[in-house]
């Protein structure tokens, strides 16, 4: 069951009157009653609340535990009576004892100020307290009060720079634009995270060097047509149409015949946008010594000559010079005889057996076989002998005695791992360049830590 609704059934509201008055007392109930600010939401079934407002945790899991304690406080604080907060500000004067000004505020020393709150009386918030956030509890205090210091500490403060978003954020900002509804935010979340827009640091949404490049095409290009008016203006209208009040195909003819024309124009004047803007200035083109600009491609971020394509100088995100030499093998592969190259790629170094191949369809045929370089390792030290042993995996171990199935040993984009059947175990402690059969078995047999993944999935976590 999906649904927007605030609201709650009669029975379910006398339900919760009761457990509030026997649990916390007939002073906390207060029957209440909600509307939606959401435009068109869905309010064809109740608000998400327990079954059984009596049952106070209920899950399997501790995240479902944590979901459903949420669900809970939130719902029974709803039916319960407002808190009762004193905003409270207390200045206290600096007194020093024995001095002979002892009955007037030293000069010396400046007042000291704290400002918070008192609970007069708490109401939901015995429900859910953490509601309350970060809200600071001060004593009750009088005038002229003497208070005894116990302890001082002198704490440095800097002004930062506004958080970056969460995805709660976010939906929170959206909203208060008016852009999307609630039916759409996850959709809008999932595409940003598909598309590589952005990146999770944390809880924290980074944009990514395809984020930025996307966004400032975007805004150079299409500034109208991703404005906060614009994007408001076109939800009301669709909510228009759901409604009957508005016709669809007159509506979205009179949105797409402009927008199909600039798409054509701009198509014609604007080239393939890559840029990222300059770089600091004490990066120069290697090759001609002009300006420098930040770039994005297949294989991430790098600095490109000012002047290309005359010119074809480039370095790494960090200023080290690209060279426009073909890459030199390091040595012959000991079994094969094939070279070994040690390259650069957008999922960062690697070895290579053999030649990229070139013209059409070489991409998907005959690839050539590349092993990652292990993380914290120099590429540019990179032996003969490590190499070969690089591109070893995937490492066939042998057959499960159980299935006859092989279990192979490789590295991933999560690091190194066996793998049986599609079941996939990271290796945390064992070399993947040296793990036999018997260690993989070992550690097939010990029951698997629960993940949580896409249902039915087959790749690794």
């Amino acid at each position: 069951m999906r649904t927007d609704s605030t609201n709650l059934g009669a029975p379910a509201r006398a339900a919760m009157l009761v457990h509030v008055e026997k649990k916390f007392g007939k002073e906390y109930t207060a029957p209440h009653t909600f509307a939606t600010k959401s435009k068109n939401a869905q309010e064809a079934h109740e608000a998400i609340r327990p079954t059984h407002i009596e049952k106070e945790t209920a899950g399997a899991t501790p995240e479902q535990k944590r979901l459903y304690e949420l669900v809970w406080r939130r719902t029974i604080a709803s039916q319960m009576a407002d808190a009762k907060l004193l905003k409270t500000k207390i200045i206290a004067d600096v007194r020093i004892r024995g001095d002979a000004t002892d009955s007037v505020a030293s000069p010396r020393i400046p007042s000291f100020v704290a400002n918070g709150s008192r609970v007069l009386f708490d109401g939901w918030l015995r429900a859910d307290p953490a509601a309350r956030g970060e809200d600071v509890e001060l004593p009750q205090v009088s005038p002229a009060e003497i208070l005894d210091v116990k302890d001082v500490s002198a704490e440095e403060k800097q002004t930062q720079p506004p958080g970056r978003y969460t995805e709660a954020g976010l939906i929170r900002e959206l909203e208060k634009r008016g852009i999307g509804r609630p039916s759409t935010y996850a959709s809008i979340m999932k595409t940003l995270g598909d598309r590589g827009y952005v990146e999770k640091e944390g809880r924290s949404l980074r944009p990514t060097d395809t984020g930025d490049v996307v966004s400032t095409f975007l805004e150079a290009n299409f500034a109208e047509y991703i404005s906060d008016t614009f994007t408001a203006e076109m939800e009301d209208e669709l909510d228009d149409i759901a409604q009957g009040k508005r016709e669809y195909a007159k509506t979205l003819k009179d949105f797409y015949t402009p927008f199909h024309k600039d798409v054509l124009a701009r198509d014609k004047e604007v080239g393939k946008i890559t840029d990222l803007g300059h770089t600091p200035a004490e990066f120069l083109c290697p090759i001609c010594g002009s300006n420098m600009v930040y770039k994005l491609s297949r294989q991430g971020k790098f600095m490109s000559c000012a002047k290309f394509p005359d010119c074809t100088g480039a370095r790494t995100e960090e200023g080290e010079v690209i060279s426009n030499e073909p890459a030199k093998p390091i040595g012959m592969h000991p079994q094969s005889g094939e070279p070994i190259y040690v390259l650069s790629g957008r999922f960062g170094p690697f070895v290579q057996l053999g030649e990229t191949p070139k013209g059409k369809g070489s991409k998907s045929k005959n690839k050539p076989r590349r092993a990652s370089v292990p993380k914290g390792k120099d590429p540019s030290a990179v032996t003969l002998e490590e190499a070969a042993v690089y591109l070893s995996l995937p490492r066939v171990l042998g057959k499960h005695p159980d299935t006859n199935e092989t279990i192979t040993a490789s590295i991933g984009r999560f690091g190194p791992f066996v793998v049986h059947q599609k079941d996939f175990r990271s290796l945390k402690v064992d070399d993947v360049y040296t793990i036999e059969l018997p260690r993989a078995l070992e550690i097939f047999a010990e029951p698997k830590k629960s993940r949580r993944r896409a249902s039915g999935s087959g790749s690794r976590p």
